[in-house]
């Protein structure tokens, strides 16, 4: 009976000579995520929750500004919906991006207890980054879907596809960004100037079938151009975006999170003391 008691116990692991108790990782995570809630904002109320109304309030002040600037947008007769399907999937890469990107130098601190390891700082990260911007992203297709009613269908898997792919691949360049940069301080600088154009040349504002060749050709190298395809694709019944292939982003996100936790297993040492 003894023995079959000694069984029946849950498994545990052991670090550095410390038992931790099981599904440890979820519980670490779980508990960065709720930290990272109750610290957003620093200890103002309500902190985390203005971290959400205050880019809503800016992407419907945007859109409202560009429809009455632009009457007819390349698509449908709604600039707002036309720009909001472009720029929300686009703020989910850069968001996710630049949170995991800089999450380990921000949870430095933490990294010393022998329970929050480097994964657990980029998967809270990740989590929260993703939840954070899905809040948003709804909030404002709601608010635009509601007041301006535009004639546009709703594909809730296309949707989901793009908000899924754009995050795993803001992870992805999070995580590369966060490891060469240890090696290349220049990588900081270097990706700020590059990013800076993404936004004029990702399909936020403009087509790509509108564009001569040979740039619209070229576009399509930018996987951020397929991610927003496949989210007008979801709202525009009439728009086949033929160019749209979303294994082409996800490919590179898979490249670039393997190369970025690689790097972050090689450096981890000089990650940690920069």
């Amino acid at each position: 009976m003894k023995g079959a008691t000694n069984e029946l116990r849950p498994v545990q692991t052991t670090v550095s000579g410390r038992v931790l108790p099981r599904f440890s990782t979820m519980r670490t995570i779980v508990a960065l995520c709720l930290r990272e809630v109750t610290t957003s904002n620093g200890d103002t109320a309500g902190g985390y929750m203005w971290s959400v109304v205050s880019p809503v309030i800016g992407i419907i002040g945007l859109s409202y500004i560009f429809s009455a600037g632009f009457r007819t947008p390349p698509l449908g007769e709604n600039f707002a919906i036309f720009y909001a399907t472009g720029l929300l999937p686009f703020t989910m890469f850069r968001s996710v991006c630049g949170r995991v990107e800089f999450s380990i130098r921000a949870s430095r601190q933490l990294l010393n207890y022998p329970r929050v390891t480097v994964f657990d700082v980029l998967i809270s990260k990740f989590i929260m980054a993703t939840i954070t911007q899905a809040a948003i992203s709804a909030l404002v297709l709601a608010f635009i879907l509601y007041f301006y009613q535009p004639d546009t269908t709703f594909h809730i898997v296309q949707i989901l596809q793009s908000f899924i792919v754009a995050a795993l691949m803001g992870f992805g360049f999070g995580v590369m960004n966060c490891a060469v940069k240890t090696k290349l301080p220049l990588w900081e600088m270097l990706w700020n100037f590059v990013s800076k154009p993404l936004l004029l040349v990702s399909g936020v504002i403009i087509l790509v079938e509108s564009l001569p060749r040979p740039y619209s050709e070229w576009l399509l190298w930018n996987p951020l151009v397929h991610i927003t395809g496949r989210m007008r694709e979801a709202f525009y019944v009439d728009y086949v975006g033929s160019y749209t292939d979303l294994r082409f982003p996800l490919e590179i996100a898979l490249v670039s999170a393997f190369i970025g936790m690689a790097g972050i297993k090689l450096f981890a040492r000089e990650l940690l003391d920069t």
